[in-house]
């Protein structure tokens, strides 16, 4: 039973990126096609997860740590701030927490604790998702 406690902690976060990927492209609705700028923040943003999602199935600390700095800083580029609301505010603070989260987990060398931050990251990612995709349809209509 410990075994496949262990297995699904690490195969879980696997099929959550996969599915990420496959959806990444197609949560913005035609009509409202991402920026440049947005599109290569996006893109980072995924090839940093990925990585950290090698890093935490290796135990790679190192990378770790790297890769969930780079994903809390990518805050900090203009174009992330897709949507002027308190809720997209509230959905990027809570990235950040989650990528900070993977930071502290690297540091502790904590074997429990960076796959667990890891799908917290990957669900805040899959509910911004959502809820941009939905405020972008709402606002297409108006």
């Amino acid at each position: 039973m410990r075994l496949w406690n262990r297995v699904r902690r690490t195969v879980r976060p696997v099929i959550v990126a996969v599915v990420l990927a496959g959806i990444g492209g197609t949560v913005v609705p035609p009509a409202h096609a991402q920026t440049t700028a947005l599109n290569r923040v996006m893109r980072q943003k995924l090839e940093h997860a990925q990585a950290v999602l090698a890093a935490v199935v290796t135990s790679n600390w190192a990378e770790l740590e790297r890769n969930s700095r780079a994903l809390a800083a990518i805050t900090n580029d203009p174009a992330w701030m897709v949507l002027q609301t308190p809720e997209y505010t509230k959905q990027s603070e809570a990235f950040v927490r989650a990528a900070n989260d993977l930071v502290e987990a690297a540091s502790r060398r904590d074997l429990e604790a960076a796959p667990l931050a890891y799908v917290t990251l990957t669900m805040r990612c899959v509910q911004c998702h959502r809820y941009a995709a939905r405020a972008r349809i709402a606002n297409a209509g108006q």
